[in-house]
């Protein structure tokens, strides 16, 4: 059994002792970690390190970032886009021998006709055409992170506010079904088809105690591993304050596979 987690965690510093506990308590293969707001070479590898994990980092200072760590064996690592187009350091491929895991953390976007808008649409649109170009539908292919969409009416507490707004745009959902198309699945939405459960809550406005969420963090996966797939699910409780730590503003996903 192999356990691939996704988890934005809002600064890998600040939340490094939430992180490594939370890992000490799950047996999670592989974490792919969004908005580390870290460079790579003050990543906290050594804490990391001495629980049994390796990190593969794209990194810079205060603003987005990934890792991938992971107590399986990197066979290989891809940071940022094949073609060395500027990525904000927003994707990271690591390849193991049972599957690859494409780990994504999509702009947050704007309003529509904004750049900020375009970029997110034509940011799902590259990483489709990476899929094409490196992968196909029959190979074992994770793509995890924080899309910063939600899918479905039932992925929003309230869709009637959020019609329009980043995150809930029309443009924003069809660009997402179009990744999709290229053969991946919502692990979460497969093995719980009615659920209403969120990943994130904003802080700001204390909307975790009133459960006025959003669910943009998923875990795709290609047929192969869907069908190896034996569990997804979201860690509620990791998003929960606890004593003096403050949580991430997002919850960790995990699916699980028989590989």
């Amino acid at each position: 059994m192999i356990t691939v987690a996704t988890w934005n965690v809002n600064s890998i510093r600040v939340r490094e002792k939430l992180v490594i506990k939370w890992l000490k308590e799950n047996s999670v293969d592989a974490l792919a970690i969004q908005e580390i707001k870290v460079e790579e070479e003050l990543y906290p590898y050594s804490s990391f390190s001495s629980i049994g994990y390796s990190c593969s980092v794209h990194g810079q200072k205060a603003y987005n970032g990934v890792a991938t760590c992971t107590r399986l064996k990197p066979m290989e690592v891809l940071k940022g886009w094949p073609d060395g187009e500027e990525d904000e350091k927003r994707i990271i491929t690591v390849r193991f021998k049972e599957f690859s895991l494409i780990n994504v953390y999509v702009p947050r976007g704007g309003e529509k006709g904004t750049e900020r808008h375009a970029y997110k649409i034509y940011f799902l649109t590259k990483l489709k055409l990476f899929l094409e170009e490196n992968f196909s539908p029959e190979d074992s292919v994770i793509v995890a992170g924080d899309f910063n969409v939600a899918l479905e009416d039932k992925d929003v507490y309230d869709p009637m506010i959020w019609k329009g707004r980043p995150g809930f745009m029309e443009e924003e959902r069809e660009a997402m079904k179009e990744l999709l198309s290229f053969g991946l699945y919502d692990l979460f939405r497969e093995k719980n088809p009615q659920r209403v459960q969120f990943t994130w809550w904003d802080i700001e406005t204390g909307a975790f105690t009133r459960n006025r969420g959003l669910r943009i963090d998923y875990i795709f996966a290609t047929k192969p591993l869907l069908e190896r797939c034996t569990e997804c699910d979201i860690d509620v409780e990791a998003r929960r304050k606890k004593g003096n730590v403050l949580p991430s503003d997002h919850a960790p996903v995990y699916a699980k596979f028989e590989l």
